[in-house]
């Protein structure tokens, strides 16, 4: 592997301190990113010599050599410079030069134990560490450990029914802005095949230009048709100007909603899915049959430098799950793969525009200042959020998404790291939500119930034994009451028109897990220990190759793993199969192919209800 090139002799690293009177800006050149920000520490309520030092310290720091390598890092130790000057600048004796700073100006940020106090004060470790001009006192009182902020009232998690209702919303933005494009991308290339064959449907009135001839414009130059005073060109354009334009490019609005769509099916953060870009690798090799999924480079700047980058797979919804969102059309809106893809189809056109590798490119007339070539076009902002108000609550009224609490309402609601260790997940998230509070007391409810209830009716599958079969010839409606049933359902569970998978059920809407009078949702392993379910010899061969191919699946889980998935149903199986006296070998022999293909799909889960 060939290594990274040197610099060319008589290379210089750019200027990024511009300091003069009056002014006083650092500019960051963000690593893995375009563009530029510049800092304006002349703002700060300062001394112009503090102002100066942290300037000077802020460049060190973002500069090639430095740590913070990031536009969200920097602005992150900007902020913490800023909030210790505001802290100093309320005081009754503000320092006027470096040397009046005293241990005493950071007494409020360490007294007040809050992660932002913590971050100021390591922010100015970053800009001031290597300032010799220092005083002594005060750089030992800077580098003195820090305590742990005190636990913070994070924001909470959504109610399940607020994250479906920001699902939709967000899925239904993306599906209109999808609709939109698509129809001016068709309407452009019927233009543009008119005018191959020298014919058009109709011709435009004095003045003004054809729908389609302005389409072609947008797409060629990346803007509307202008007059030389700025204004949009043609009779009739000025109306409809923008929505010409946007027929071919998503708005901020709708990157917003692509966003929220992406964090509600991965649960990333909202700046790692703003900072995406459109380079990827198939995994899967465009197999058919193959589950498709496809890998690109994810970035977490908060995970430290050396492992801030790291690789994200995308995966499709397999093809044995009938995704209710993506039936009947043949975009995939269920799975981050699908809308991977779409996104990098849609915003291609405003990619170029924007000489952007970012995965989402939007255009807003009202950010051309900000934007790449004042042309509008941008990779999507962090604070994108602020510009989507695509939900509304119970009462009907709009509200904006927060991407925090949409994290944590994943994490919640899956139970599952997303860029996390198994500890953060349980201790920084889980733990202190104050939203999963009552569900966690519910859950710990549950389990509490379950174990009582695993305990007294673990084995209570009644068991119909040969002798059972054969007193039953003669005497039916006996051998039916002795079995808490009637004649004709024992019948009917001789006959086999009852059977589940390894056991069979007398009474589907009388479960233990579901309310009386609705049908039985449990999955089908809960019938070994369920109070309607009864076995019969027939069920033998079935049981025996379950428990085999639960066996089986111990070297493919870790033990914990095993016992939580088919721990309880191992031991039901073989105190059914022990009442039997049946060999587990013999009778395994005696199932069917389509008995393991159906006891494959069970334990795989593909027969349980979602």
């Amino acid at each position: 592997m060939r290594g990274a090139a040197l610099p060319q002799p008589g290379y210089t690293s750019p200027v990024n301190h511009f300091s003069s009177p009056g002014q006083n800006i650092v500019r960051v050149y963000p690593e893995a990113e375009s563009g530029f920000k510049d800092f304006s520490f002349h703002s700060l309520n300062v001394a112009p010599e503090l102002q100066s030092a942290f300037a000077e310290g802020f460049a060190g720091a973002t500069g090639p050599a430095g740590t913070r390598r990031t536009i969200s890092s920097a602005q992150n130790l900007f902020s913490g410079i800023r909030i210790f000057v505001k802290s100093v600048a309320s005081g009754t004796r503000p320092p006027g030069r470096l040397a009046d700073l005293r241990p005493s100006h950071l007494a409020e940020l360490r007294m007040r134990h809050t992660r932002a106090g913590n971050s100021a004060l390591i922010a100015l470790r970053v800009a001031l560490r290597a300032n010799p001009e220092l005083p002594m006192p005060f750089r030992n009182a800077l580098f003195t450990p820090l305590t742990n902020p005190a636990p913070s009232t994070a924001a909470a998690s959504y109610e399940p029914a607020e994250f479906r209702a920001i699902h939709r919303a967000a899925r239904s933005g993306v599906r209109a802005m999808v609709a939109r494009i698509r129809a001016g991308e068709e309407e452009l290339k019927a233009w543009r095949r008119e005018q191959e064959q020298g014919s058009t449907d109709s011709t435009p009135q004095r003045g003004q230009q054809s729908r389609g001839s302005v389409l072609n414009h947008i797409a060629l130059v990346g803007d509307v048709p202008r007059n030389s005073s700025g204004r949009p060109r043609g009779k009739g354009l000025a109306k409809d100007a923008w929505s010409s334009f946007y027929s071919l490019f998503p708005t901020s609005s709708d990157i917003a909603a692509m966003v929220v769509l992406f964090q509600c099916l991965t649960g990333e953060n909202l700046t790692t899915i703003c900072n995406l870009t459109a380079r990827y690798s198939r995994a899967d090799g465009s197999r058919d049959g193959e589950t498709p999924v496809l890998i690109t480079r994810g970035s977490k700047p908060r995970r430290g430098p050396n492992k801030a980058e790291m690789d994200l797979a995308f995966t499709a919804i397999p093809e044995w799950i009938q995704a209710s969102e993506s039936k009947g059309e043949s975009d995939d809106y269920a799975s981050a793969f699908g809308l991977y893809m779409i996104a990098e189809k849609l915003c291609r056109r405003a990619r170029e525009f924007a000489s952007s590798d970012a995965l989402l490119v939007g255009h807003s007339p009202h950010r051309l200042e900000t934007s790449v070539n004042g042309t509008g076009f941008r990779p999507v902002p962090h604070s994108c959020m602020n510009r989507w108000e695509g939900w509304t609550d119970s009462d009907g009224n709009p509200q904006l998404a927060d991407g925090r609490r949409l994290r944590r309402t994943f994490l919640e609601l899956h139970q599952r790291p997303v860029a996390q260790t198994a500890d953060t997940l349980a201790n920084t998230y889980l733990l202190r939500d104050a939203g999963s509070l009552a569900a966690n007391q519910e859950v710990v409810q549950h389990v509490l119930e379950g174990e009582v209830e695993r305990i007294q009716t673990a084995t209570v599958a009644a068991v119909m034994t040969e002798h059972d079969i054969a007193q039953a010839a003669a005497d039916n409606e006996g051998v039916a009451k002795r079995f808490g049933i009637t004649g004709e359902k024992l019948q009917s569970i001789l006959e086999g028109r009852l059977d589940t998978v390894a056991t069979a059920c007398i009474d589907n809407e009388h479960g233990p897990v579901t309310e009386p009078g609705q049908r039985c949702t449990a999955s089908f392993l809960l019938c070994l220990g369920c109070p309607n379910a009864r076995s019969e010899p027939r069920h033998i061969p079935v049981q025996a190759l379950m428990r085999q191919q639960i066996e089986r699946r111990r070297e493919e889980l870790t033990p914990d793993s095993w016992k939580q998935l088919y721990g309880t149903a191992a031991e039901q199986l073989d105190d059914l199969l022990k009442q039997q006296r049946a060999d587990i070998a013999a009778a395994a022999s005696q199932a069917t192919d389509e008995d393991s293909t159906l006891i494959e799909a069970l334990l795989d889960g593909r027969l349980d209800l979602r």
